[in-house]
């Protein structure tokens, strides 16, 4: 069995309630539709329900099986306004500034939802940036407990199976944190790995990347950063199969990697990318899905106290689909 279809497989077990509140968005609708045909979850779409309904007949897609609820319906817009103000209650925050952000921007109707727990996570990026839908999720379900840095991972799909877990890599961070910090990546390593085990059914391989491999690119301040964040990492999970500060080949290619680093834990087998920054992990994954034809998944939010699922704006139905599939995986946890 194929990857994506286990993810499917194991999502349809429990059948957790996802959220799309980009439910006029004529990609969500084809989603939809996969998921209730595929039976991933309960998928749930905001919006105006007579919009949803001539988009969806227009376009000749069924979401007749999925639950569709009208964002300005009282019974839940008054209960997430008043959430929303409790949560920011540090900032504030009026009842008519929370309407009507919750109105305006429907990430945050469904973090809300989430955070209330009438659904077990969101999906949104389609027609929303990556900015919006982190900080929504941030701000409304929160970081789980003992969390410092949220973050996102990708999970990436080569047509080579060759390489990672039969083809299949996660990559972090891709999303959210524009240069972070040694502690940081740590944080993100872990995070990560954790996502890569419950995902790829395999051991973690985690790969923290640089231009340089054991100091053989000097000792600049990007290199003592990665060496930083490996040492934390050990520090805090030794038993982690982890090694940095490495180049990419090294982390892929065992014949690189037993002349350039013999000593590495990874040998040249690595499933998890760990970027040293933002513009690196971006760059990387775009390339890959363009030039390496890889079919991409996420960006995954993580370090939250429930799940949530970022989406590239530029990309298909089945994309989107694929990341309710995992999310409604994650929620199983």
């Amino acid at each position: 069995m194929e990857f994506i279809e286990k993810v499917y497989d194991r999502a349809r077990r429990s059948q957790k309630r996802i959220l799309l509140p980009e439910g006029e968005e004529v990609r969500t609708l084809k989603a939809v539709e996969t998921v209730l045909k595929e039976r991933a979850c309960v998928p749930i779409i905001t919006g105006n329900p007579g919009r949803i309904s001539d988009i969806a007949g227009k376009e000749g897609i069924d979401v007749s099986g999925a639950e569709i609820i009208d964002i300005e319906n009282p019974k839940y817009l008054e209960k997430y306004v008043a959430l929303y103000c409790e949560i920011r209650k540090h900032k504030k925050v009026k009842e008519q500034d929370a309407r009507r952000l919750i109105v305006g921007s429907p990430v945050f109707y469904a973090a809300l939802s989430v955070r209330a727990g009438d659904c077990d996570g969101f999906v949104a990026g389609a027609s929303t940036t990556t900015r919006d839908v982190a900080k929504a999720a941030i701000y409304c379900i929160g970081p789980a407990e003992g969390t410092k840095t949220v973050s996102s991972s990708t999970v990436i799909i080569l047509p080579d199976k060759t390489f990672g877990s039969q083809g299949v890599f996660i990559y972090a961070d891709a999303g959210v944190v524009p240069d972070p910090t040694a502690e940081e990546m740590c944080d993100i390593a872990i995070a990560t790995a954790k996502i890569a085990k419950l995902l790829l059914d395999d051991e973690p391989r985690v790969a923290m990347l640089s231009y340089s491999t054991k100091g053989s690119g000097g000792s600049g301040k990007s290199i003592q950063k990665v060496q930083e964040a490996t040492k934390l990492i050990n520090e805090r999970q030794p038993d982690l199969l982890i090694d940095g500060e490495v180049q990419v080949d090294c982390a892929v290619v065992p014949e690189v990697a037993g002349r350039k680093d013999p000593k590495s834990k990874i040998k040249g087998r690595a499933n998890v990318f760990i970027f040293p920054n933002l513009d690196a992990g971006n760059i990387a994954y775009k390339l890959t899905e363009r030039f390496g034809k890889a079919h991409v998944i996420g960006p995954l939010l993580q370090g939250l106290s429930r799940p949530a699922s970022d989406l590239s704006r530029g990309c298909t139905a089945q994309d989107i689909a694929d990341a309710v599939a995992v999310t409604a995986l994650r929620a199983q946890i």
